[in-house]
């Protein structure tokens, strides 16, 4: 009798052990990767050479992370601004490599100027960078030269009247404006006629603060993006209408909804895959082919419905807003993760080199 109840519960243990390793199987890697058709099993990856008839895929740069796109809508030139952090030593600060890169409308690459160090970066203003006591044109015409400021009224001497007389008067010539309105006395910088003025402005002296704007330079956002500028609407990665579609996802790894922390009881968040996007990029009449990572919450549990996921490790984001001849592809936009793969890639003509 003894033998047959330990019979029983070892045939039952290795019942449950077996649906576990059966269960582990069809959620593996290994089993949907053998199912993957075999028409997505030439997807390059973006690293590796990429071209259709018309267009090619190139590096502008790997091995930082993009930051920041601008327009320069005078002359439809691009500029990426990416960053590298480096850990610091003991009892020094964080050290930020900082380079910005000019390219044409065509994607060509024009120069670069890149920064480094801890603190004192250029500030991205209307296609100039602004200094503590400098400023430089460099984003709108690629000059290095530190320029002085035209300061007006640094010893607080001028009479309100006519200080918010020339204010007005600046202010009506302006391409951009930014102030800063936390000290004081305020500082109201101003682009005119591509000069910057520095104008110092005390608080008590009720000058009207302008609205900030940027007219001739426009910070880009990704077609992908998901954020309240978007209002915060997930893209559409699976609609044939979309500048770029997921044809197939590879399942790799499942995150359960449910998982144990500190806390006394089991915390629960939307389950996931993370796996494989294999994706088709339209541009002209032209399609592009290649594989990159990305995450599908389920739709189980949400309103909305499932959705795809390019945050995270290897965000990948499109840009081809006021773009023609030129898309851009970005892995690591704007991110804290890191990813082998982080970096900006052109979208350009075949014709176009290196």
């Amino acid at each position: 009798m003894y033998k047959k109840k330990m019979y029983s519960i070892v045939l039952i243990v290795l019942v449950v052990v077996l649906g576990l390793l059966i269960r582990a199987y069809f959620r593996s890697e290994s089993y949907f990767l053998s199912r993957l058709p075999e028409k997505y099993k030439s997807y390059p990856a973006l690293n590796e050479k990429i071209k259709s008839a018309d267009y090619q895929i190139i590096p502008l740069f790997t091995g930082s992370r993009p930051r920041t796109i601008y327009r320069d809508s005078m002359t439809n030139n691009i500029i990426v601004e990416s960053v590298e952090e480096f850990a610091p030593k003991k009892y020094e600060e964080t050290t930020y490599s900082i380079t910005y890169y000019r390219i044409n409308s065509k994607g060509e690459p024009l120069d670069s100027l890149n920064e480094t160090g801890s603190t004192a970066f250029g500030r991205p203003f209307n296609g100039h960078l602004l200094y503590e006591d400098t400023y430089s044109d460099y984003l709108k015409t690629g000059k290095h030269e530190k320029l002085p400021y035209k300061v007006i009224n640094k010893d607080l001497a001028m009479i309100p009247e006519v200080l918010s007389s020339l204010t007005r008067e600046l202010l009506s010539r302006a391409d951009a404006v930014t102030v800063y309105k936390e000290d004081d006395p305020m500082t109201f910088i101003m682009s005119v006629s591509g000069e910057v003025y520095k104008v110092y402005i005390p608080k008590k002296s009720n000058i009207n603060i302008p609205a900030e704007f940027e007219h001739n330079f426009h910070e880009l956002l990704p077609v992908t993006d998901y954020s309240h500028q978007t209002g915060l609407k997930h893209y559409n990665w699976e609609s044939p209408k979309s500048a770029i579609t997921i044809n197939y996802f590879l399942k790799q790894h499942y995150q359960s909804g449910t998982y144990f922390s500190m806390a006394a009881a089991p915390s629960t968040r939307p389950a996931r895959w993370y796996g494989m996007g294999y994706f088709e990029l339209k541009i002209g009449t032209d399609n592009l082919k290649f594989k990159h990572p990305i995450s599908y919450f389920s739709s189980k549990n949400l309103p909305s419905g499932g959705y795809y996921y390019n945050g995270e490790w290897g965000t990948l984001d499109l840009f081809n807003a006021h773009m023609s001849d030129l898309n851009i592809l970005t892995v690591g936009f704007d991110n804290n993760h890191f990813h082998e793969l982080d970096g900006c890639y052109l979208v350009v003509r075949l014709h176009l080199k290196k």
